[in-house]
């Protein structure tokens, strides 16, 4: 078992990418040695020389006594058959959100070995110094509404996004929010309604869902997540993520929005605090070190699982409101 973030030899698959090669410095920067880079092209090659790193084409050469983790930044489509390989050849993986981009995809997972002491969900939100005391005060409190706004600024809407099977912007984003607030209550929720509209970029997925669901013991998410051509003047991951995260509780108010907390006790109380800026990727590597080292993750597959559930629940939802629409 690696003992220490400087021994700890890392591989990441799909390191062409924007997630991949973030992964990959953020690993290096956090200490580990990034040995492999695995990519089916020349993508690979300019980071492969930066790092130091030795470049494959595929998992397949990968070997399990010369790499503690393995990262897998690829479309959410392809990760789970390539997850459950390398979990059943007995490596410990931390794998992109979502863990599939549907239950039905999460099931060839599910059946992978060591799936639940193995395997990392890179759930970036609860990397953020905010999450923690979040979860503390809702923890502590009788809430009454979660209501989120998650906007990714994209210029364009290709590629893999752009097929129906990756699910569209609440898996590819909107899910962050999902698993984060799902973490938070018990119970599988009421989805209540449901809309999503493609007339952003007029892809063929939805760029913009707005969902309310409902919580067992009565509380109300509302989501509205969608892919946004503007850069907005503040947000996560170098400005390219806007989040908005506002609770309710009987007991007062918390708002989260990207790098700053502000509380409103009940009884006229204020605070509020700001956070540096911080990379999200980094502090991920150096908790997906100490998973390394036998510490259980933030996320695990069945947190992950829930969330996609949950995604699958709100798409049905969209998928079913636009089926009853009556067209004028």
């Amino acid at each position: 078992m690696m003992t220490a973030a400087g021994h700890a030899r890392v591989a990441v698959v799909g390191a062409g990418g924007w997630a991949g090669s973030r992964h990959a410095r953020a690993f290096a920067a956090a200490g580990a040695k990034v040995t492999v880079l695995v990519e089916k092209d020349g993508r690979g090659v300019a980071l492969a020389q930066e790092l130091g790193a030795q470049l494959m084409p595929t998992t397949a050469e990968l070997h399990p006594e010369h790499l503690d983790l393995v990262v897998v930044a690829l479309p959410t489509t392809v990760q789970p058959v390539i997850c459950a390989d390398l979990l059943n050849r007995g490596f410990r993986v931390l794998t992109e959100k979502p863990v599939a981009a549907d239950a039905e995809g999460a099931a060839v997972l599910a059946a992978a070995s060591g799936v639940n002491e193995r395997l990392m969900v890179g759930y970036t939100l609860h990397q953020h110094p905010a999450a923690a005391q979040v979860t503390q005060w809702i923890r502590d409190k009788n809430v009454i509404a979660v209501s989120v706004r998650s906007v990714a600024h994209k210029q364009n809407v290709n590629s893999w996004r752009a097929d129906p099977k990756e699910g569209g912007v609440a898996v590819v984003n909107g899910i962050h929010a999902i698993e984060l607030v799902s973490s938070w209550f018990d119970g599988d929720p009421k989805v209540l309604a449901t809309s999503a509209s493609s007339s952003l970029y007029g892809s063929p997925v939805p760029e913009h869902v707005v969902s309310a669901l409902e919580f067992p013991e009565g509380v109300v998410f509302t989501l509205q997540s969608y892919w946004s051509p503007w850069q907005e003047p503040q947000g996560l991951n170098q400005g390219d993520w806007s989040l908005t995260i506002d609770v309710l509780a009987s007991e007062g108010r918390m708002l989260w929005t990207n790098d700053s907390l502000h509380v409103w006790e009940r009884h006229g109380g204020h605070y509020e605090r700001t956070f540096e800026p911080s990379d999200l990727f980094l502090r991920q590597a150096d908790t997906a070190l100490k998973f390394c080292a036998g510490e259980t993750p933030p996320v695990t597959f069945a947190q992950a699982l829930r969330a996609t559930q949950i995604a699958d629940a709100v798409l049905a939802a969209a998928t079913s409101s636009a089926e009853t629409t009556v067209a004028p």
